[in-house]
């Protein structure tokens, strides 16, 4: 039993750094400050990195490959549209909306520590979950014009 919750879990956290890489691609097309668009593209190419270290890890338990994401995060990115098209292309609007988002990455990986993970894998969890949380106060703090 542990085997199928450690497999669900990591398929879950690989499905949710997917959602985030997409998110903040997505991000990055609507802003026009060069700033927060070289943030979402490098925090983007990060949740790609994370998805990738934790693929292994999962296919070991028999976990499917990775999917390109879940539908409650393609519905945010067209929210994301429409708040832009609302806000007049508002980045802060877009940036306020990246943060909602990343926020779902944050609880995922919270609760998957929470939960009873194998000593092969907590530690890289652990330590991701300090990088996305370090990710998430760095999007709170962001202004425009600063990387």
């Amino acid at each position: 039993m542990a085997e199928t919750n450690s497999r669900t879990t990591l398929n879950q956290l690989i499905e949710t750094c997917k959602d985030g890489e997409s998110g903040f691609l997505h991000a990055a097309q609507l802003v026009g400050d060069a700033g927060f668009k070289a943030l979402f593209v490098d925090l983007a190419r990060r949740r790609s990195q994370v998805a990738a270290e934790l693929l292994p890890h999962a296919q070991r338990f028999g976990g499917a490959e990775a999917a390109d994401g879940t539908v409650a995060a393609s519905l945010h990115r067209k929210w994301m549209d429409v708040r832009d098209n609302w806000s007049r292309h508002d980045d802060r609007a877009i940036m306020a909306e990246a943060r909602r988002g990343d926020s779902m990455t944050v609880a995922a990986f919270k609760d998957a520590l929470a939960g009873v993970l194998p000593a092969s894998v907590r530690d890289m969890v652990e330590r991701q979950y300090a990088e996305i949380s370090s990710a998430h106060d760095q999007l709170a703090h962001a202004q425009p014009g600063v990387a």
